[in-house]
């Protein structure tokens, strides 16, 4: 009973300024971080303000602003910009095809005790640089058509053991930065299916990040059976973890998603920016008080949009609008619209 008065009372907001979860590694402006102080901020240590790697110095400030700093490193792929692990992969012969999605990058023997060793020796450097934490991506390789192709042609083996060395080789990075105190985010890509990274994470207690589950990277929503697919993962993966959609538009179908996310998973937030990640995006958050609890200015809800499922069914009266437009308009001009208890939970099966 008590669960269910509470799924009814909860809503959500839009945020942009002390937000939980943000990225950002092209076209960095280190003001706009300072002013805005995203609490987690993932980075690319390579890309940093001017386009040059981040310092020291740039890192204790966003430190000091109340902006826990955390790197981007990725498992089984390497950007040609990472002048020092490329380098080290080339002259090691630890590279792959290119890859045909994201320009500069190349697939990476991971399960090479060179590479492992290199990005534990990556995390060390970043430590000390006062990182406070490391964001792994491309841990979902055996999913990649192209990648699986390669690692056939290099091994003689299959997908199915590709995904056992990336498990392996996660797991001991895993140890490795937590041995070092830093937090770790792991970006579950099509790995977000299967019960192994779930596992992992109860184990071990790290963050995992998921794409598109919404609406997919051209803007449109994702199938209905996938995005139930993504509800059951979401639920089995439990807390701390982030959602992050692309140039997200609010449509009536979107809300409607959004409060069948926040009511069935504990997501903490649905980060929206760019595909190039070049801008500080924005956060979508369940709240059951005003975000800024101290700034009772908006607690009676005046100049707050409401809206109930009855005036949303008509399509009509809510227009496609931008989320930036909506950040525009001020903290206490934004939607918040309450989430009705779903008729069931659904779990994830093993």
């Amino acid at each position: 009973m008590l669960e269910t008065i509470l799924l009814a009372t909860v809503a959500w907001t839009v945020q942009d300024h002390d937000q939980p979860f943000a990225t950002y590694w092209q076209d960095v402006k280190f003001w706009e971080i300072l002013e805005r102080h995203p609490r987690t901020l993932v980075v690319d240590p390579y890309c940093g303000p001017d386009d040059r790697p981040w310092i020291e110095d740039e890192i204790r400030t966003l430190r000091e602003h109340g902006v826990r700093p955390v790197a981007y490193l990725s498992l089984a792929t390497v950007g040609k910009h990472q002048t020092d692990l490329y380098s080290l992969a080339d002259e090691k012969g630890l590279l792959g095809p290119r890859d045909p999605y994201w320009e500069g990058d190349r697939a990476v023997r991971f399960w090479e005790r060179t590479w492992l060793d290199a990005l534990c020796t990556k995390f060390e450097e970043l430590r000390d640089l006062g990182y406070e934490g490391v964001f792994i991506d491309v841990v979902d390789s055996w999913t990649l058509d192209w990648y699986v192709k390669w690692f056939r042609r290099e091994t003689g083996e299959d997908a199915e053991k590709l995904r056992e060395l990336t498990y392996g080789a996660l797991e001991e990075l895993i140890q490795a930065a937590l041995h070092l105190g830093l937090e770790v985010y792991v970006n579950a890509g099509g790995a977000i299916f299967d019960p192994k990274l779930a596992e992992l994470k109860e184990r071990y207690g790290f963050k995992v990040v998921v794409e598109d589950v919404i609406t997919d990277d051209e803007g449109d929503l994702v199938p209905d059976d996938v995005f139930r697919d993504y509800l059951r993962a979401l639920a089995h993966l439990g807390s701390g973890v982030y959602v992050i959609e692309y140039d997200l538009t609010m449509t009536p179908e979107v809300n409607e998603r959004l409060e069948e996310l926040f009511a069935e998973t504990k997501v903490e937030a649905v980060y929206v920016t760019s595909l190039d990640h070049d801008r500080l995006g924005i956060d979508i958050v369940p709240i059951k008080a005003p975000v800024n609890p101290s700034d009772t200015s908006g607690s009676s809800g005046e100049g707050k949009a409401s809206y109930t499922r009855e005036n949303r069914e008509n399509k009509e009266d809510l227009k496609r609008i931008p989320v930036e437009e909506l950040v525009e308009e001020g903290p206490k001009k934004l939607p918040v619209i309450p989430i009705l208890p779903p008729v069931r939970r659904r779990y994830l099966t093993a």
